[in-house]
């Protein structure tokens, strides 16, 4: 079953390639004075689903560190919304980061900020991506940052009890078209593996 033009352009990680872009994180380059920042940021990113310029926009005043929600600003017509983190090892990378900077005299507004107090950009993010993604064996043409929202879609497509209207709302999709691409994408690919499959009892 041919990919269509839509479908063929999404690339996520596998649930191992995740992994190892996060070992990478944690061991790449611990000295760095943006180790807390940027595992959050990737953390953040893939757990809610965010692009790179939506990452920019958190503001300090968005996490409320009680209740462990944070405000989900997003762009490009999706809906706002507020997701409460409920994965421990993500909590822990916002938290982390999200306790120490509160305490730096000349923090911005902005939590996941450059060294100017500019909202990280998605140039950067993705040279951070690129970075990191160094240390692994993840494939060039996955170096991106939107890939982590990708892969955030994917997997929760693929969770067992999770519908789309469920990931609509988590992604923030205005209109169900926009997440029935990962519907149709994750059915081609299965459509590919059953193929591969067959070919190989030949």
């Amino acid at each position: 079953m041919a990919k269509n033009a839509l479908t063929s352009n999404i690339k996520d990680l596998s649930s191992a390639e995740f992994r190892d872009l996060i070992v990478a994180l944690k061991t790449a380059d611990p000295s760095s004075k943006f180790h807390k920042r940027n595992i959050a940021a990737f953390l953040i990113a893939e757990y809610c689903g965010l692009r790179a310029s939506e990452l920019g926009l958190i503001r300090i005043s968005d996490y409320d560190p009680n209740e462990k929600v944070l405000r989900c600003r997003r762009l490009k017509g999706s809906v706002s919304n507020v997701l409460k983190i409920i994965d421990p090892e993500v909590l822990a990378a916002m938290e982390q980061h999200y306790f120490e900077y509160l305490k730096k005299p000349d923090n911005s507004q902005y939590l996941f900020a450059s060294k100017s107090g500019k909202p990280l950009d998605r140039r950067t993010l993705d040279v951070l991506m690129k970075f990191y993604c160094s240390f692994t064996s993840i494939s060039p043409d996955k170096h991106h940052f939107h890939t982590l929202k990708h892969t955030r879609a994917m997997q929760m497509i693929a969770t067992p009890g999770v519908n789309l209207r469920d990931v609509q709302w988590w992604l923030g999709h205005k209109y169900i078209a926009n997440t029935m691409i990962y519907l149709n994408y994750s059915v081609e690919a299965q459509a590919e593996l059953y193929k591969k499959l067959e070919n190989n009892l030949m």
